[in-house]
């Protein structure tokens, strides 16, 4: 990739900090391994070694939304300080072109005797901002705080609302090259999430690049074009969006054989990507092709082997009238005895906005007792009561095994795709409600 075209260059990145486990310890490594040196002894070391980061590589383009999702702690604040210059790595480089502005954890860049106006100069100021341009920008910022006469208290009085508003209004109302977001939204409530996706829509519009870390799965498909899953550490995947959210799931949620696989039919897939079966517009009503299968059936509980979505008649179709009555079938095959299996299905639109979801389990109708080698089909019967567009059912197997909890099997994102579509529009928007319009009109005396 053109060094032109890269906002941000991580190359083989590692950070390593050394645990001690009494304090004298400390004071040990700092005298007796020198001591050893000299004497031609070798050096003990009296820590233990724990590798935050070990040989982490990706880029972003500029222009490009990237999510960072892993488990707590699999280095992704760690590598956002690094990103920003906050904290220096053991090992690797890290490449940035142009202004950054970084919400990192909340209080941070902040002084909290300063008041709300002193804090958004000294922040504009450690940006690279002038007094000049900070005054042209502070109304648009104290307005999209929305904090009112807090503006003029100190910070350390804020809630922790007020504090990440103001925060985030500063960072985002400078107009960054590169904004880095670190979980400070989860603080503000829905009006302001609201706000600030908004503000990142119009961020990445004009050409910014966003790395965003976040635990929700529905922002990083909503949002980012590409994401990077970090674990223990290590590097684990880096591509699309939906495909890394599977990863994700299958990390949280499968055994690790089950997580095996998956990860092994992703690299299978960036291995060929040019293969047709890959694409999931070719799957809709197909058999799901020998390529995403594994090598070593045996090592897999249950897999999804194929899916459709057909009209009541069972005549598989691609578009489909708003109210009209679908199925949407999956077959799943069973390779060991499971004693319940709960299948469920998703649908969103290209955007990644969630527009309705199900499982067997809201129907008490998981499927129990399942025997090694046997076929099961799950269908569901939906009436499509979608506006016109173009939407993405995902699929999922799982087994219950604790109450609220549950061991993932396997998940196709973004399986099937279809349209919807009316001869004549009646609607826009997602929800096709059923709707009337009634006009009353009475003379004016």
């Amino acid at each position: 990739m053109s060094s032109d075209n890269v906002a941000i260059r991580v190359n083989n990145l590692s950070k390593c900090y050394y645990i001690y486990d009494r304090p004298q310890d400390r004071l040990k490594q700092s005298i007796i391994p020198r001591i050893q040196r000299l004497l031609g002894m070798e050096p003990k070391n009296y820590f233990r070694e724990f590798w935050a980061l070990r040989n982490v590589s990706f880029e972003v383009k500029k222009g490009e939304t990237v999510g960072i999702i892993g488990r707590n702690g699999s280095g992704k604040s760690t590598l956002l300080q690094i990103i920003c210059g906050t904290l220096t790595p053991t090992s690797g480089t890290v490449e940035t072109n142009g202004r950054i502005a970084a919400l990192l954890e909340l209080g941070s860049g902040f002084n909290p005797e300063f008041t709300g106006r002193e804090n958004v100069y000294l922040n504009g100021a450690v940006l690279g901002l002038s007094k000049e341009e900070i005054d042209a920008r502070f109304d648009d910022i104290v307005s999209f705080a929305d904090i009112g006469d807090f503006i003029d208290q100190p910070v350390k009085t804020y809630s922790s609302g007020m504090y990440v508003r103001l925060a985030f209004a500063v960072q985002a109302c400078i107009d960054p090259d590169i904004l880095i977001v670190d979980e400070a939204l989860a603080v503000g409530d829905e009006k302001f999430q609201r706000k600030c996706f908004d503000r990142i829509e119009h961020l990445r519009s004009n050409g910014a690049s966003i790395l965003l870390v976040t635990h929700s799965t529905t922002v990083i498909e909503r949002f980012c074009q590409r994401a990077v899953l970090l674990h223990n550490g290590n590097l684990h995947g880096v591509g699309p969006s939906n495909i890394i959210v599977d990863q994700y799931h299958a990390l949280l949620y499968a055994d690790e054989k089950a997580y095996l696989q998956i990860l092994n039919r992703e690299r299978r897939v960036a291995v060929e990507p040019n293969t047709e079966s890959h694409h999931p517009a070719n799957q809709v009503g197909a058999k799901a092709s020998e390529d995403n299968k594994f090598e070593d059936e045996g090592k897999l509980r249950a897999q999804i082997v194929s899916y459709s979505i057909t009209d009541l008649s069972g005549c598989h179709r691609e578009i489909f009238q708003p109210g009209e009555t679908v199925l949407v079938n999956m077959t799943i095959n069973c390779f060991e005895a499971i004693g319940e299996i709960q299948a469920g299905i998703s649908i969103k639109t290209v955007e990644g906005v969630p527009c309705f979801g199900t499982s067997t389990l809201y129907f008490g109708n998981n499927c129990k007792g399942v025997k090694p080698g046997e076929i099961v089909l799950v269908r569901f019967r939906l009436s499509l009561s979608l506006c016109e567009g173009v939407y993405f059912v995902s699929l999922a197997i799982a087994e219950p095994v604790l109450q609220g909890d549950m061991q993932y099997l396997d998940k196709r994102s973004d399986a099937i795709i279809f349209k919807v579509s009316e001869p004549r529009l009646k609607a826009t928007g997602i929800a096709y409600l059923p709707a009337t319009v009634e006009i009353i009109r009475g003379g004016i005396r």
